[in-house]
């Protein structure tokens, strides 16, 4: 931003507004859809109770 001519206290500034169209499109999203834009939850369906094995006796 410096060799634009911006003072560097305006980074914090210039960083959010570069993002703030994004982050109003997902507001906007987020308030006219019911089902969430989120990531679906992961759910481990692996082992949940493994013996612990010591770093000196793992192959």
């Amino acid at each position: 931003y410096r060799a634009l001519g911006f003072p560097s206290e305006m980074f914090t500034v210039l960083f959010a507004l570069g993002r703030l169209p994004g982050w109003i499109a997902q507001w906007k999203e987020m308030h006219e859809n019911k089902e969430p834009i989120g990531r679906p939850r992961q759910i481990y369906v692996g082992e949940t109770d493994r013996a612990f094995v010591d770093i000196k006796n793992r192959k």
